[in-house]
């Protein structure tokens, strides 16, 4: 990896998503970019303060927060790390990360997660994974294992040039971030026995089940051979694949779920939100998310 993008906490955070950029940036040799956001409601749009009386607002928001952040810094080892500091007045940070990825090119973005909000609102967490062009890790407060795991959450039911294109991409981006990190990479995927079938009783789950596995094995071994994989670490289940996806995650602790965003735009899809929204809502561990 070469390039990491970070987007600093609000004051008095714990600068998780920072600690974990570090952490690979370390044994990767990548450099950091280390960002924080400002604004104040009503300066930009007030009719009463002149613009010199604006600018002293950016100037005063901007320099408390670059001061945070040197500060910050300064408790923290970063070794040989090259890390560039900048501080954005800007409401609207995720359209700022979007842009900042459009014109360089990083390998991840980093930002400490923010699960309370009700999905109901589509928050600046749930926008930057549905927009950004880079893969977007959501990092809680737990630190990494030594030796841990890396689950990739697959895609097998579809053979659409996509979804076949964004499992490579969750497996290739899962075996980056193992060999950044010293872990061990798992992949797993959920089938799903169809509501009409289930609820008629038109066929017997663990049929339907052996009659998906059998269909998907060539795919599978596929995936898993050309990534270098170990079979035995692949978790074919059936089930719900949010539910799924965080009960692995628990059995195997964890500590990054790799899972592939497929972006729905439309009110009916923001309300109901999508599998990797719903892994987000509930699962213990980190979350990257590849679009």
């Amino acid at each position: 990896m070469r390039e990491l993008l970070v987007i600093a906490d609000k004051e008095g955070g714990k600068q998780s998503a920072f600690f974990h950029a570090l952490e690979i940036a370390e044994n990767t040799g990548a450099k950091i970019e280390f960002v924080g956001f400002v604004h104040a409601p009503g300066v930009d749009s007030s009719e009463i303060l002149s613009h010199e009386e604006k600018r002293k607002v950016h100037h005063s928001y901007i320099d408390k927060k670059q001061e945070e952040i040197d500060n910050f810094l300064k408790g923290v080892d970063i070794g040989n790390v090259h890390v560039h500091v900048d501080v954005v007045w800007e409401k609207s940070f995720e359209s700022w990360v979007i842009s900042r990825c459009d014109q360089k090119a990083f390998d991840m973005v980093f930002k400490s997660g923010h699960r309370s909000e009700t999905f109901l609102y589509t928050p600046s967490d749930w926008q930057l994974m549905r927009q950004c062009p880079e893969p977007v890790m959501i990092v809680g407060d737990n630190p990494w294992k030594e030796g841990g795991v890396i689950l990739a959450a697959l895609d097998l039911g579809s053979t659409s040039k996509r979804t076949l294109d964004l499992n490579e991409d969750i497996l290739r981006q899962s075996i980056k971030l193992a060999n950044a990190t010293n872990s061990v990479v798992h992949a797993c995927y959920s089938i799903a026995v169809p509501k009409a079938l289930a609820d008629l009783d038109l066929i017997d789950p663990k049929t339907y089940e052996e009659r998906m596995k059998s269909t998907l094995d060539p795919m599978i071994r596929k995936l898993v051979e050309e990534a270098g994989l170990d079979r035995s670490k692949l978790h074919l289940v059936s089930g719900k694949p949010a539910k799924e996806i965080c009960r692995i995650s628990q059995n195997i602790d964890a500590d990054v779920v790799v899972i592939g965003n497929k972006t729905r735009t439309s009110l009916r899809g923001r309300l109901l939100g999508n599998t990797a929204e719903n892994v987000l809502h509930s699962v213990a561990s980190d979350v990257m998310v590849i679009k």
